[in-house]
């Protein structure tokens, strides 16, 4: 990834700020900062910059520069040196993002000339606060008259359900142009994440294939090794289904089911995308949940022991649900959505699952074929397919595997490849408005459930196990997908 002639020509004109909202948070220090660091020793950001980072702690412009420069030596590979010279382009602003006083300040420390992106890094109840200041104050927004280019950039969730997505997204085209809000899902950002479209699109030994007549089951899973560490202030609040189902991973289903689009131009990506969503519908709340798997992890480690965790929370840390797709391409194909923490293993991958072959054949019944596409850790395609064992005189199973990015690769990274995209003003891999409330109002059954259950069929699994059995979604249930067909 590297600047072009004309981005380049672009950079020396004008120098970049960079705001970041949070910037004491988990997020900034250990993904944000570390991404504007490799984007820098890339020779991706113009010489002239300035990251200005926004914070509650009183601290000086030095303590802040110290701070960063310790865990830049933890969260990047770069040299001494290096991290340093990258250390002295920051600055610091101690303020609340509730405090008009704070934007006064921070019009004072920028440049009339710069072009500027805000990164909101803060907690999701302060989106609209600063949204709303940033342009009242006329740092960025429709009416802001500095020369250079503004931007905004919303890390998830947007909202906390569709009701309040409507809300903000109704704030910001108040003040923004919808061109100039970048909403993020590092997901996007990931090589193996845009290697899906070229994937299906470009290799004819399967875009053929790719649908109801060959394909029995969809499974999309994204798994954590780990706890919640220190986000329970947040996490108690939203859980698995807010945290990942809504958006991580409705988005790699939208990426693994949409049409071709005609051109790969991000509006007509998008447009795809949301005629997928579009096409998505779970039961009402009182028929799903044959279709919901929830869970919470307990000892050896317990969730409701967390720090910042309510000690009688039901709070789900795994989710797995069963959806279906209403259009020609997937009528009746499944898809399992599964996503948890402090499961046994760090996985996220797609498993497309093959029809069995309708043929008998010497030596024993053929398995189904199935193409795993993992994202991470390591990035690669499985092919499992039968072959004739002439020692055994019977069928097995073999595999063909692709590796194409494994985890020590020094391949930019989805916050390096994201912010790029953002300061070069390239948004096909940003979430546009109406993504968002497609995705919330597929969620509405699900949170609908959540709600009204609390701790009913809340499944209890020991941390660093599998989660919870999920085995009767993957079943082939004729009678059950018979009846949430007729729901939709």
């Amino acid at each position: 990834m590297s600047p072009d002639n004309q981005i380049i020509n672009f950079y020396e004109t004008r120098p970049l700020t960079f705001v970041i909202f949070g910037v004491l948070g988990d997020l900034a220090t250990r993904r944000i900062i570390p991404a504007l660091l490799d984007l820098a020793r890339n020779g991706n950001l113009p010489h002239r910059f300035t990251i200005i980072g926004i914070d509650q702690a009183e601290l000086s412009k030095q303590a802040f520069q110290n701070k960063t420069e310790k865990n830049l030596t933890k969260y990047s590979d770069a040299d001494a040196s290096t991290i340093r010279e990258f250390c002295s382009n920051i600055t610091y602003l101690a303020g609340s993002i509730t405090s008009p006083h704070l934007y006064a300040r921070l019009k004072t420390a920028l440049s009339v000339d710069a072009h500027a992106l805000f990164y909101l890094a803060c907690p999701p109840t302060l989106f609209d606060t600063a949204a709303e200041q940033i342009a009242l104050h006329g740092l960025a927004g429709k009416t802001c008259t500095h020369r250079g280019f503004r931007r905004i950039i919303i890390e998830k969730p947007f909202g906390t359900n569709l009701a309040r997505a409507r809300k903000l997204n109704t704030l910001l085209h108040k003040y923004y142009h919808e061109t100039d809000i970048y909403r993020i899902d590092h997901y996007l950002g990931k090589n193996a994440v845009q290697n899906l479209m070229y994937f299906r699109f470009s290799n004819t030994v399967f875009e053929p294939l790719w649908n109801r007549h060959y394909i029995e089951k969809v499974e999309i899973n994204v798994e954590e090794s780990e706890g919640i560490g220190t986000r329970g202030a947040y996490y108690d609040t939203v859980g698995a289904s807010r945290d990942m189902l809504q958006n991580h991973l409705l988005q790699l289903l939208c990426l693994t089911a949409m049409e071709p689009p005609d051109a790969f131009a991000p509006d007509r990506i998008r447009d795809n995308k949301i005629e997928i969503l579009k096409a998505i519908e779970f039961p009402p709340h009182s028929a799903l949940a044959p279709f919901c798997v929830r869970g919470q992890y307990t000892t050896p480690w317990a969730y409701t022991k967390e720090p910042n965790v309510h000690p009688e929370s039901y709070t789900e840390t795994f989710i797995a649900v069963k959806a279906y797709i209403k259009n020609l391409r997937w009528k009746g194909v499944p898809f399992i959505l599964k996503t948890g923490k402090a499961l046994e293993k760090r996985c996220a991958e797609i498993i497309i699952h093959f029809k069995n072959c309708p043929i008998e054949i010497p030596g024993g019944k053929p398995h189904a074929n199935k193409l795993i596409l993992r994202i991470q850790p390591d990035e690669g395609i499985r092919l499992r397919f039968n072959t004739w064992n002439d020692d055994e005189y019977l069928l097995e199973q073999d595999e063909l595997v692709s590796t194409m990015r494994n985890s020590s690769d020094s391949s930019s990274g989805p916050y390096e490849r994201l912010l790029y995209n953002a300061i070069i003003g390239d948004s096909s891999l940003f979430i546009r408005f109406d993504e968002t409330e497609e995705a919330w109002r597929i969620m509405e059954p699900v949170l609908e459930l959540i709600d009204s259950e609390k701790h009913k069929n809340l499944v209890y699994y020991p941390a660093g196990s599998k989660g919870p059995d999920i085995s009767m979604l993957l079943k082939e249930q004729a009678d059950i997908a018979g009846s949430i067909l007729q729901c939709l």
